[in-house]
């Protein structure tokens, strides 16, 4: 008898254990063959590292614009992925595509009175001049994605900071091309600086991104 209560204790706490992990996530993936649910915010971090690596390592923005898409099947309202999505399809020449996860990004970042990227959404939107810190950022990506010029996209993004030290995906680009282009030592302050704003918008897969890259053996 006093197996038996041990082990519906047991089991109850067990029970509890899942019912708060669906708690705090509530989507989840189904089950794949032959293997048990996973939960779709691990896999949606996992997706999101992918994406990242082919938009800043392999310079495939083709590849990150799939990535990104498959985040947003499982969450339509994710941060980083609205965001990266908007500006792969740019960098892959696919503009009418990204406009729409522009006007998005733009209510997201206002609701999170994230203003330094409503601005840049609002840049985009408007198809800004040459001289615009939207064009300036856009000729960024044109250089490190579509021509793999990192020392062009390291001009590009430097660019973007001095009118504008807070834009988020000017300084995650810029850490990012500084890899590339193989001076870790100047791109580790970047992905410190892009932690902290990571973890302030609750962007979990670009803060485990800048993470790793912090922990990387140089």
């Amino acid at each position: 008898m006093l197996k038996a209560h041990a082990a519906d204790r047991h089991a109850s706490r067990r029970s509890s254990r899942k019912l708060a992990l669906a708690l705090m996530v509530p989507l989840l993936v189904g089950p794949w063959a032959g293997c048990s649910p996973k939960p779709a915010a691990d896999d949606d971090a996992t997706t999101m590292k992918a994406g990242l690596d082919a938009l800043s390592a392999r310079h495939d923005p083709g590849v990150a614009v799939a990535a990104f898409r498959k985040v947003l099947e499982h969450n339509p309202n994710h941060y980083g992925a609205t965001f990266q999505l908007a500006a792969a399809l740019e960098a892959a020449g696919r503009p009418d595509e990204a406009r729409p996860l522009w006007e998005k990004m733009l209510a997201m970042a206002e609701s999170h009175d994230d203003k330094q990227t409503a601005a840049t959404a609002r840049a985009h939107l408007a198809g800004d001049g040459s001289g615009s810190e939207a064009a300036t950022m856009q000729a960024g990506l044109d250089a490190f994605y579509a021509r793999h010029d990192s020392a062009e996209a390291i001009g590009q993004f430097r660019k973007v900071l001095a009118r504008n030290p807070t834009h988020y995906g000017a300084t995650f680009q810029l850490a990012s091309a500084l890899d590339a282009a193989d001076k870790r030592a100047e791109a580790r302050p970047l992905w410190e600086k892009t932690l902290q704003m990571a973890d302030a918008t609750q962007d979990t897969a670009t803060a485990d991104t800048a993470r790793a890259r912090l922990q990387a053996k140089p």
